[in-house]
């Protein structure tokens, strides 16, 4: 069997055998190839097929080799590509070798200026002539051509905006840093949380613009932060139009309306620890656009910062005397955690409190230290002048001034006595926070505590309107006790809110409220207004102010600014305020009873908490500019 096996395996090989040999001579119907002529130019295999470009560097090399080297010689090239991409690139049309040589370099060059970055090009180049090719080589190569984002990550930042999420909350977001110019970053999809997929694919990118510079033809005195327009998408169905973030730049807002947008922070290795960015945002539709400036509005927090808390609030006590005469203001003073350095002074209520506390850090107005808890601050009423004061207290880090907390008070020392008497208690609608804040929020009627000034019959102060510890839905986030909102019923048939303070600022800018008539006043006589019947009266003990309807039908009696947009206050024409004493007492009670239970359903339904204010409303119910009434 071994034997039959090694015959079989000889026998196999002979048919193999007789093919090689074959191939060796020539048989009946070969033809063989012909013998080249010409230089036999080809593409060396050690060529690669993919180049990466950038502004820096543009240039790349291709190799080609020759058969036939005896003598000097140059041979045509072909680029073939698509009308785009062929402009993009300057590829030789010849490639030349000296006497000798079998190797050459072409040197070609891509105009990166003109490339998309990230986007891929292809481009054949060919031995242009047959004869000079050699049919044993490759005598076309295709190549792909790329420029790459001159964008590096830095690492994963955290973001928090308050336009459109309002919660504070900081989202991780990749920040990348251009490697061409080290100033300029981005954010990758930094709404992707927020809005979801129309964010996907979207940068926003921003620049840090020295003092000094030259720009969108300011001269800027201080450093800023630049950013591009931000399209964040039709994010709301109610609107066919994209929402866009601007810079106030783009709005023709001079420099010292960019003071919102800086680096607050940098870190040692140079880099932005904490950088703030105060958008306008427009609306692109049939009817215009609108704007709306909030301070502070995006908060983005570079990788390896970790943000210090600074924070200060105060609240006023009382007035405290010592033994020895001397008059000290009390407050109640909450501090963040790295706040260590705190100061304290008490001014006069109009100054203003980050001039003293600039003054304070120069070393150039003394102030007492203070610790979180109860502060006494001291005070001279007769060298401040006046019966209003404020208390500032400033934070300190390094000498810079971290943050300003003040809580204004009324002091009237011996001889002064309070022209401020209280009347009781009586009622205040509030048709102002409600309606834009909650959902389906309707008016909520309540108690207050109503000051009349003695001196002046008429002129009334309506206790805190919109405290935590009095407001039906009152909540953290809502005013501290001892503010007011002063009414001017000193003509009965002429009453109106000048612009005053609400004492709040839910990350749209400090809320102020005046009623519509009263933004006449600064522009026109007191009887001409009143006789266009713009301002409020006095009805049965009641305080009720007109309503106004703007073109699109909207009513509203007063303005509730937020920073330094205006949405409409009164849109029930609601807003009102009973008197202590009046005719109108009872009905008031019932309604104050009807909306106990409107507010303990607004809770459960609310937990306590502000609804996302709705864009929609805002969007439609913006302040339209007020002009001359007629008399």
């Amino acid at each position: 069997m071994k034997i039959l096996s090694r015959i079989l395996s000889i026998a196999l090989l002979l048919p193999a055998l007789s093919v090689f040999v074959s191939c060796s001579e020539e048989q009946d119907g070969y033809v063989p190839a012909p013998l080249e002529k010409g230089g036999q130019v080809y593409f060396n295999s050690d060529n690669t097929s993919s180049f990466t470009v950038t502004d820096v560097q543009n240039t790349f090399e291709l190799s080609l080799g020759r058969v036939d080297t005896a003598e000097t010689a140059s041979y045509d090239l072909k680029v073939v590509a698509d009308e785009a991409t062929l402009p993009l690139f300057n590829i030789p049309a010849a490639v030349a070798f000296e006497k000798g040589e079998a190797f050459a370099k072409v040197a070609c060059t891509a105009n990166t200026t003109e490339m998309e970055y990230d986007k891929t090009y292809t481009v054949k180049v060919c031995v242009a002539n047959a004869q000079d090719a050699t049919l044993y080589g490759q005598d076309t190569l295709t190549i792909s051509v790329t420029c790459p984002a001159p964008w590096k990550s830095l690492g994963m930042a955290k973001f928090a905006e308050n336009f459109l999420d309002g919660s504070g909350t900081y989202y991780d977001v990749e920040v990348q840093q251009n490697e061409l110019a080290p100033n300029n970053f981005r954010l990758v999809e930094p709404y992707a949380e927020i809005l979801g997929d129309i964010a996907v694919d979207k940068y926003l990118e921003f620049f840090i613009l020295p003092a000094g510079s030259e720009f969108a033809d300011f001269t800027t005195d201080a450093e800023y932060v630049i950013f591009n327009d931000y399209n964040m998408g039709q994010w709301n169905s109610n609107y066919a139009e994209d929402i866009f973030a601007l810079h106030p730049y783009r709005f023709g807002r001079t420099p010292d309306k960019w003071n919102y947008n800086v680096v607050l922070e940098y870190q040692e290795n140079g880099l932005p620890g904490e950088v703030s960015l105060a958008p306008l945002y427009y609306l692109f539709n049939e009817g215009g656009g609108w704007d709306k400036t909030t301070a502070n509005t995006i908060s983005i927090l570079f990788p390896g910062y970790v943000k210090a808390d600074y924070s200060a609030s105060v609240e006023f006590a009382g007035i405290f005397t010592a033994k020895d005469g001397k008059i000290y203001a009390t407050g109640d003073l909450t501090l963040g955690a790295d706040a260590s350095d705190v100061k304290a002074i008490v001014m006069p209520a109009d100054v203003d409190a980050a001039a003293v506390a600039d003054a304070i850090a120069a070393g150039e107005l003394e102030a007492v230290d203070v610790k979180a808890g109860r502060i006494e601050v001291p005070f001279n009423a007769e060298e401040l002048g006046g019966n209003n004061f404020q208390i500032i207290v400033v934070v300190l880090a390094e000498g810079a001034v971290k943050s300003v907390a003040t809580n204004s008070f009324e002091y009237y020392g011996a001889g002064n006595s309070n022209p401020w008497q209280s009347l009781g208690t009586g009622f205040y609608t509030d048709d102002v926070l409600v309606p834009l804040f909650y959902e389906g929020g309707t008016p909520v009627t309540y108690e207050v505590e109503i000051l009349e000034h003695t001196e002046n019959p008429g002129l009334y102060r309506i206790m805190d309107p919109y405290a935590k510890s009095v407001h039906p839905l009152g909540d953290a986030d809502y005013a501290p006790e001892g503010l007011y909102i002063e009414v001017n019923a000193t003509d009965a048939e002429g009453v109106y809110i000048q612009q005053q303070s609400l004492g709040m600022d839910w990350g749209y800018g400090e809320m102020q409220l005046v009623t519509n008539g009263a933004r006449y006043l600064a522009s026109n006589p007191f009887e001409v207004v009143k006789g266009a019947g713009y301002l409020g009266k006095v009805a049965e003990g009641v305080i009720v102010f007109p309503t106004f309807t703007q073109s699109n039908g909207a009513t509203y009696q007063a303005i509730l600014f937020m920073g330094e947009s205006g949405y409409l206050a009164g849109m029930n024409s609601k807003m009102e305020i009973t008197l202590p004493g009046a005719n109108a007492f009872a009905r008031n009670m019932a309604i104050a009873k009807a909306n106990t239970t409107k507010r303990e359903m607004a809770k459960k339904s609310f937990s306590g908490a502000k609804a996302n204010l709705k864009l929609k409303k805002l969007l439609n119910l913006q302040a339209e500019e007020c002009g001359t009434p007629n008399s």
